[in-house]
């Protein structure tokens, strides 16, 4: 029986191509336009380097305005317009998968079109995890550093038995997309751990609908109106002694929170042969490379406690690396519901 190999079904540029369709596709936050990409960043980023910074102007302050006279000698004393910047961090990312010659000559399915057929999904992953750690990371600083103004947080205190009260509900949802203020009216998605939308679902079923998406055929699901994305990367953060609680983050975002580039790879994809592994019956290796940026619009990846040249998720999700540029809460497009369940 005649077999496929990777060699047989690999072109670099094909390969390239799709396993980048598949990544946009597949991965959540993009598909549902929470993450976006930034023609700005993606500038900056394809001529290279690590870190980047993207200036704003800060919106102008709502101050009474002057009312005209007829006096020549009242004069008006203008106001003007502040800038900062957003300072952002691409993780150069790599992995590689290997298929023994002998393995893709026995098996009855191809190894070598099962990997290739998947590292598009994989990759949409990994970037929808960063997404979720950099959620994380600001969580932290904005608890930290900015009295915790972006979270409504209905948990149970330390060393106190969790209740139906320290529960999601629709009122504390209400709520905490009302620590954004009239900018709430924004919010169209939510980021939910399985179990938090399983608690959800058992009190306020009637506010669920299940639709198909047009463009990719891929079934989405809606509570009051937001698109829900369901993600166990949220995974609870457990707490206390006597007893111990966990409490999940859930995480209401306005379309466009976060931005997206690609930074420059010189060989995104290539194979290498090694003819004498398996006692010579041969191996094939393909490696797949990234270099990708997510950020949230209204923080600076400060860096201030990394280890390499790329961002782990353990150093994404530390408040150190995390700083809030916005002057304004209502101005970050990112409300937290935190509960117990």
């Amino acid at each position: 029986m005649a077999t496929v190999q990777i060699a047989d079904i690999y072109n670099p540029l094909v390969f390239a191509q799709a396993a980048q369709e598949a990544q946009v596709e597949l991965n959540a936050f993009i598909r549902s336009g929470v993450a976006r990409t930034d023609s700005k960043i993606q500038a900056m980023a394809s001529t290279g380097g690590e870190t980047g910074e993207l200036p704003f102007f800060v919106p102008l302050t709502n101050s009474e305005p002057n009312y005209s006279s007829d006096n020549p000698a009242a004069a008006s004393t203008p106001e003007n317009i502040s800038s900062a910047k957003m300072k952002y961090r691409l993780a150069s990312q790599n992995n590689s998968w290997a298929v023994m010659d002998l393995a893709e000559e026995l098996s009855l399915d191809s190894p070598s079109q099962a990997i290739t057929s998947r590292i598009g999904q994989y990759w949409a992953t990994i970037n929808e995890r960063r997404a979720i750690e950099s959620i994380r990371g600001l969580i932290a600083d904005n608890i930290a550093n900015d009295s915790g103004d972006m979270i409504f947080d209905i948990s149970a205190t330390v060393d106190t038995a969790s209740t139906d009260a320290n529960l999601v509900d629709r009122d504390a949802i209400i709520d905490a997309i009302q620590t954004m203020g009239d900018h709430g009216r924004n919010v169209q998605v939510m980021g939910v751990h399985s179990k938090v939308l399983s608690q959800l679902k058992k009190i306020d079923a009637l506010n669920f609908t299940r639709e198909k998406e047009s463009d990719t055929g891929l079934m989405i699901t809606r509570y009051a109106g937001m698109q829900v994305v369901e993600d166990d990367s949220l995974a609870g953060t457990t707490y206390g002694t006597t007893p111990v609680n966990t409490y999940f983050d859930t995480v209401f975002f306005a379309k466009g929170a976060m931005a997206t580039a690609m930074g420059r790879v010189e060989t995104p994809s290539e194979l290498e042969r090694d003819p004498s592994s398996g006692n010579g019956g041969g191996q094939t290796l393909l490696y797949s490379r990234r270099s990708d940026i997510i950020h949230p619009y209204g923080f600076e990846f400060t860096g201030s406690s990394l280890a390499g040249q790329s961002a782990t998720w353990a150093e994404l999700s530390a408040a150190a690396n995390w700083n809030r540029v916005y002057t304004f809460r209502k101005n970050v497009p990112i409300a937290v519901l935190r509960s117990n369940g």
